[in-house]
């Protein structure tokens, strides 16, 4: 499966002016996805991306206002093609406030700018054809949080595997904390001490607050007298443990007690608002959240590149059921195949499939298409083939109980070039469909096809009917429109509308159809 990074930026807080926020942003190599979901930024803060185009596909960086509607802002430029063709496919559009170049294959640029001044969420986006849908993000506009006031610390003596109860003890020494910042290195003692911390936080208004705590070794965090997180024990800081609480309008006792038994002396702790960034109440800062990422994947991709033959991918794909055979052909444009349904049930272009998610762990779940301009020509889960004197009715779809009446999967074979004809059976006759690709996939020219070829052996049933489309079109230009959100073209001889179907007369023979983008 993808990685799903999301960027949280951590800065204390102090007098002075934020200090710049530096970002990495890469491209996800035949993912069509940003290699980071979020950024968190102050208002008004300087701010420096490094952005890196490591995929095959040419892609920017296009930051906007809260509220837009991106993939719809991208999908517009292709009203005026070539407009936006000579504009580097940046749409004209004042929601637009930063962005990068059209960075071609290996390319990289460095932006600059402020981060803007009220607080929000502003999405981010590639505006290339076809990436809007999937290469996508969020530039979080928050203040920091308020920090401790009055810290002090009492610190103790003593050899414990937990935390002690410290009102039973006589500090060894105590003492005030200037920075206002949680620290353990009070002294030299490496082993056997802890420490009590106690002052004030004040929250801004009535609301959910979260808190984090990690430490080695153990550790209680307690807001007003009641226990928030516990964390204790001998360990290392190897988790980040988080709790919310409601808190009212106002000040808050704030006790944080922490012990070191042996090895590391570590502790982080910090705390968030509704809408404020989290701000660390430490001096040191946990490893994952150090230097202002926080990421978090699941697997490492495991992409499925295509070269100069066809490859296949046999397993759960999203949209074409528990039967899936996905299929990656030279040139850019891919299929999933349905052995449930024993159809067509996916068209897509660019990248071909992660297998990621099928290799590791326990390889559950259905993978979806790693490339764009996801087409379903004839819906989800039903057949090509249905008998029936109205072909406008609505044709019968997959209930996951029983198999479609009349239907008998015969399974593939493979050509030279490794491209699958499929082979079932249909009422007794024989059917067998195969696939061809014409012209770059990988190219928003609208010139890249798909041909399918179906090959009926065997006498038909009266009123067959063989579906190639289903949804609103239009015919235009010898072709058949779809008015879909992704528009495409189908054109079959002898074709049809009937109501939401678009329909061929089922014969015995060869039935050619065309599947072809309309940008």
């Amino acid at each position: 499966m993808t990685r799903l990074l999301s960027a949280l930026f951590l800065a204390v807080a102090s007098a002075g002016a934020a200090e710049p926020a530096v970002f990495s942003i890469k491209t996800m190599t035949a993912q069509m996805k940003y290699d980071t979901a979020e950024l968190v930024v102050q208002p008004g803060q300087a701010v420096k991306i490094t952005f890196e185009n490591g995929d095959d596909l040419p892609h920017n960086l296009v930051f906007c206002q809260p509220g837009t509607d991106t993939a719809a802002m991208a999908l517009k430029q292709m009203e005026k093609p070539e407009e936006a063709l000579k504009r580097n496919w940046l749409p004209d559009d004042k929601r637009i406030w930063a962005h990068s170049k059209m960075l071609n294959p290996h390319e990289k640029e460095t932006l600059s700018f402020s981060a803007p001044e009220k607080p929000g969420s502003y999405p981010y986006v590639c505006t290339f054809p076809g990436h809007a849908l999937t290469m996508r993000g969020t530039l979080k506009v928050a203040a920091m949080a308020d920090i401790l006031h009055d810290l002090k610390f009492a610190l103790y003596l003593g050899d414990w595997k937990n935390l002690p109860d410290f009102s039973k003890l006589t500090p060894h020494r105590e003492g005030k904390i200037e920075d206002n910042l949680l620290q353990v290195k009070l002294d030299d003692y490496k082993n056997e001490f802890g420490v009590v911390f106690t002052g004030k936080l004040i929250a801004p208004k009535k609301g959910s607050y979260r808190f984090y705590l990690s430490s080695d070794d153990g550790s209680r965090l307690l807001i007003d007298g009641k226990e928030i997180i516990l964390y204790d024990g001998i360990h290392p800081s190897g988790d980040i443990k988080e709790q919310g609480t409601t808190l009212e309008k106002g000040e808050h006792e704030f006790r944080l007690e922490y012990f070191q038994g042996g090895g590391q002396i570590e502790l982080y702790a910090a705390w968030k608002g509704s809408d404020t960034q989290i701000t660390p109440l430490s001096k040191w800062l946990h490893p994952k959240w150090q230097g202002g990422t926080k990421k978090q994947k699941e697997f490492d991709p495991i992409p499925l590149a295509v070269t100069n033959e066809a490859v296949i991918y046999r397993n759960f794909i999203q949209g074409a059921g528990n039967r899936g055979i996905g299929v990656g052909y030279p040139g850019g444009v891919n299929i999933a195949w349905s052995a449930e349904s024993m159809n067509l049930a996916l068209i897509w272009r660019g990248a071909f499939m992660d297998a990621a998610r099928h290799w590791n762990s326990r390889g559950g779940g259905h993978e979806k298409p790693l490339g764009y301009d996801v087409l379903q020509p004839t819906g989800e889960a039903t057949p090509a083939f249905f008998i029936t004197d109205k072909p406008e009715a609505e044709w019968p779809k997959w209930d996951k109980t029983t198999r479609f009446d009349g239907f008998h999967w015969q399974g593939y074979s493979l050509d030279a070039k490794r491209s699958p004809t499929f082979r079932y059976t249909w009422q007794g006759a024989e059917i067998e469909e195969s696939f061809a690709v014409e012209g770059d996939g990988n190219k928003p020219d609208g010139k890249a096809k798909l041909i399918r070829t179906i090959k009926v052996s065997g006498k038909l049933p009266a009123n067959a009917w063989y579906r190639i489309g289903s949804g609103t079109f239009e015919n235009k230009d010898g072709a058949f429109l779809s008015k879909a959100s992704i528009p495409f073209r189908i054109a079959a001889a002898g074709a049809q509308l009937a109501g939401q179907n678009l329909v061929i007369p089922a014969k015995e023979g060869t039935m050619t159809v065309t599947y072809q983008w309309a940008q």
